[in-house]
């Protein structure tokens, strides 16, 4: 039902939607202000800014809070008996989903939601600062306050076994961490075999490439995938985000390395495949409401990690992209050769930065942070201690010496926007990434020469449509994926996918 169709709605239903409209509204405004802020704002503005973030905070609260809000979903559901059959399981559905946020909302008081919000506005500048400081302790005062505002939170939540699990379970409906360590512990017997044998790359880039010739090359990369530049746009930040500020607004950011170009081109696959799920979320029948926002943070980051890894890290993909990229960056076959660029697209390497870490070592990774903030959420590690146990998991996990806080534990910006829980999700969306993948490979076997002949990505971006995008929040995760790909989420997916990755590259060696 489109919105012109919205008026035949039983008045119930209508005066339901419409305050719920209003807080979504006011939420993408809200959105607007996180996006300046980290993009275009003065730093001047900063301290003003979080105020005006924790003031929009409180106020979507409220309304979601307010016991009118409630009469308005009760009134909606005793109306969705009078619909017809067809069309009353999907009102339920919708009106189940809302009554869950709306139950984890009254579970918080207002004055801590603009707290929590204004805190974290405030703690990206000194994220930021310490990071450039290379210096924990400009950091670590404030993060003691998320910290500790996050355990109250999920004191407020509530929960069974450990207070992580509260949060984790705001990211990934569910999820309780026991069973991400059993799935992590057993990823990562799997993928210890893998690094050992994988080989490295050396970088191809014998001479610095200009940011501007890399903007020029990043700005194809969207449109290129399905992202049209009417409804987007790239800008820098200090970490590569993306967020959607609304329909037909998509907003993508990357860093530039000169040394290292793919630094660029990998952070805007990653941002614009978040992007084109959130475009997809938009297109579904009433938007907005309650089941066209993304399903969990895992699926979220499944669409993001199969345009950055299954397809931006594809043969084929670089047999149409490779003379474009020469031509942006102006550069020779010579100066640059085919196979010397793959092999470093898809070289493995033990790194201590996340976010430049290779599609088979980033899990590990994600494993060190989820063991580390599930320790500082469960009350096992005090923040003043971080600095020493990371340096000290990346020489057990890595074999590697941590020399600076920049690129060791104030890498990630998650901890200064108050994400804890949210790093499991990555890996979680690798295994979904894959098995996605393979499925679509299945169904569309001539899909590689399409990507490398035209560039032509319209059937995969097609498929995630029909399968991923178009469900919003109708299904379960479990039940996505298994409509999707025919069974349940299982990681052999992944692992197979990288192997066969490395053998290929190893055999082209």
């Amino acid at each position: 039902m489109e919105e012109n169709e919205s008026m035949a709605l039983p008045q119930a239903l209508e005066n339901y939607r419409k305050q719920y409209r209003k807080i979504k509204l006011f939420q993408d405004i809200s959105s607007v202000l996180h996006w300046d802020s980290e993009v275009m704002m003065p730093e001047e503005g900063r301290e003003y800014r979080s105020t005006q973030i924790a003031a929009v905070a409180e106020l979507t609260h409220e309304w979601m809070t307010d016991p009118s809000f409630l009469e308005l979903i009760q009134s909606a559901k005793l109306t969705t008996k009078e619909l017809p059959e067809s069309e009353r399981s999907l009102w339920n559905r919708e009106l189940e989903i809302l009554m869950e946020e709306k139950e984890k909302a009254d579970k918080l008081p207002s004055e801590f939601v603009a707290e929590f919000a204004k805190l974290t506005n405030l703690a990206h500048a000194e994220w930021a600062e310490a990071k450039k400081e290379r210096n924990f302790k400009l950091f670590s005062d404030r993060l003691e306050e998320l910290v500790n505002l996050s355990k109250k939170q999920a004191d407020y939540f509530g929960y069974t076994t450990e207070p992580y699990d509260a949060l984790l379970d705001t990211y990934e409906k569910g999820a309780q961490a026991n069973q991400i360590q059993i799935l992590f512990s057993d990823l990562k017997n799997s993928l210890i075999p893998i690094v050992a044998k994988a080989p490295k790359f050396e970088n191809p880039f014998k001479k610095p490439i200009p940011i501007t010739k890399q903007t020029k090359f990043c700005n194809r990369l969207p449109s290129i995938l399905g992202l049209t530049k009417k409804e987007s746009r790239l800008d820098i930040s200090n970490h590569p985000f993306s967020t959607s500020l609304g329909k037909g607004d998509k907003r993508i950011t990357t860093r530039y390395s000169e040394t290292d170009p793919l630094t660029s081109i990998f952070g805007v696959l990653h941002e614009t495949g978040h992007s084109l799920y959130e475009s997809g979320l938009s297109t579904m029948p009433n938007w907005p409401n309650p089941l066209t926002e993304y399903l969990s943070l895992g699926i979220h980051e499944s669409q993001s990690r199969l345009w950055e890894n299954q397809v931006g890290r594809s043969l084929p993909f670089w047999e149409f992209m490779y003379p474009i990229l020469l031509n942006d960056f102006e550069l020779s076959e010579s100066e640059l050769p085919f196979q010397d660029l793959y092999k470093y697209i898809n070289s493995t390497e033990k790194s201590k930065i996340r976010v430049e870490a290779d599609q088979v070592t980033y899990n590990l990774h994600i494993i060190l942070r989820f063991e580390i903030e599930r320790d500082l959420i469960n009350g096992k590690t005090k923040v003043k201690d971080l600095p020493e146990i990371w340096n000290s998991k990346m020489k057990e996990s890595f074999g590697m010496t941590i020399e600076n806080d920049a690129e060791g534990v104030l890498q990630d910006i998650h901890w200064s926007m108050g994400a804890f829980g949210y790093f499991p999700t990555y890996t979680l969306g690798n295994i979904f990434s894959a098995q996605f993948f393979k499925k679509f490979t299945q169904e569309y076997p001539d899909s590689h020469n399409k990507f490398a002949s035209k560039g032509d990505f319209s059937d995969l971006l097609s498929w995630l449509r029909k399968n991923i995008h178009s469900k919003g929040k109708i299904l379960t995760i479990e039940n996505l994926v298994s409509e999707a790909t025919g069974e349940p989420a299982n990681a052999k997916y992944l692992i197979s996918y990288l192997e066969e990755k490395i053998k290929e590259v190893s055999i082209s060696n």
